[in-house]
């Protein structure tokens, strides 16, 4: 049997060509396929790993961070002894493993409106494994633009949705993008914080891995792909939910990039960092105490240099837990922080009289402890 595909590859992917309908035409159609993966964290590591297995024969993975010990709980191609690291580069490593003959192109760079629309030249499939709203809106506008099929995953908490979006230049007329389903970018304040929200390992895992069959069902015409339908998985029932999603006629498509708001930053004035750096100031030299606004668990990652005591969002409503936590503070002023200065921010404005009442002035900390802070583990 000819084929463009090294002895290597047949061998190892020969079980799979033993399925009904997949056949040497299908696995030649992954060999020579290219996909684009925006992020090596909890879904980009399950889709990357199962789509380098399955014989996708050339990935790119763009990310500009490091694997830390947090990560690993539901980035499955890390380990321990890959902290401090580039995950790009491990992640590429492990994809050589896996199929050797693959071509891994490691990017270690944040895509944005400067870059992203020329990065997807030549590809295939652009995958979504980001976790902000500001790169999955920056995401869908440019595949729109450069009519680039677009595989979405989000996973929050238990739950994760997957969609094959497809609109643009060369899409099918009645293709659907994903701002056909969010036509918006959502209000900063009407999604979950990013530091608290919580993923269940197993779910970002899930979750790829239907991320990585709707892409092989794309790429081979094995199944069906379709454009449009939302699939909602629930770990804690184990079940999918799946809704067809419409062209919405009255959009007009995407033909250049926006504005990307980002979801979990505090906007800083014109001061720049002076804001924060003159509140660390006061405490390092004893002239306000510092209140922690965060989860237990936050604490473990990072800290400030002179952290205070812990009163989590999660325990506010708790009868009596506020009074408790501010009688003991000493009169002056308070620096509240959290993770990135939205929660802080928010304690501050509903408990500003509150404190004053006791002699207490509170304080937001622009930037919360992932600006100000050192990372503990």
């Amino acid at each position: 049997m000819s084929a463009s595909l090294p002895r290597e590859e047949l061998a190892r992917t020969a079980r799979q060509m033993n399925l009904p309908g997949f056949g040497l035409p299908e696995q030649e159609a992954l060999h020579n396929a290219h996909v684009l993966v925006i992020g090596a964290g909890g879904l980009g590591c399950p889709v990357m790993q199962a789509l380098a297995a399955t014989g996708v024969g050339e990935i790119t993975v763009v990310d500009d961070d490091v694997v830390s010990l947090s990560n690993i709980h539901r980035q499955i191609l890390f380990g321990a002894v890959d902290v401090g690291r580039k995950k790009v580069e491990v992640a590429a490593e492990r994809l050589r493993e896996l199929q050797p003959g693959i071509t891994v192109h490691a990017v270690d760079a944040r895509l944005d409106e400067s870059n992203i629309v020329a990065a997807l030249k030549g590809i295939d499939v652009l995958i979504d494994g980001s976790d902000t709203f500001t790169t999955k809106f920056l995401a869908a506008d440019a595949a729109e633009i450069t009519g680039t099929p677009l595989v979405w995953g989000s996973v929050l908490r238990y739950r994760g949705d997957v969609a094959l979006w497809w609109s643009g230049p060369g899409a099918p007329a009645d293709g659907v993008g994903m701002r056909d389903l969010y036509p918006a970018q959502p209000d900063p304040d009407s999604v979950p914080d990013c530091a608290t929200a919580g993923v269940l390992g197993v779910t970002t895992s899930v979750v790829g891995g239907l991320m990585a069959t709707e892409t092989v069902k794309f790429l081979t015409g094995v199944g069906e792909a379709k454009v449009g339908r939302l699939h909602m998985y629930d770990a804690l029932t184990a079940s999918v939910r799946h809704f067809n999603v419409a062209r919405d006629p009255g959009r007009e498509l995407v033909t250049e990039l926006g504005v990307y708001a980002q979801a979990c930053a505090v906007p800083i004035d014109d001061g720049g960092d002076a804001p924060g750096a003159a509140l660390i100031s006061m405490l390092e030299r004893g002239a306000a105490v510092s209140l922690d606004v965060r989860e237990p668990h936050e604490k473990a990652l990072t800290d400030i240099a002179v952290p205070g005591p812990n009163l989590p969002m999660s325990e506010l409503d708790a009868p009596g837990r506020v009074d408790e936590v501010l009688d003991v503070l000493p009169a002056g002023d308070v620096v509240v922080y959290c993770a990135g200065g939205v929660r802080s921010a928010k304690f501050v404005d509903r408990f500003r009289d509150t404190a004053r009442e006791r002699g207490l002035t509170l304080h937001s900390l622009p930037g919360g402890a992932q600006r100000w802070g050192a990372q503990l583990a």
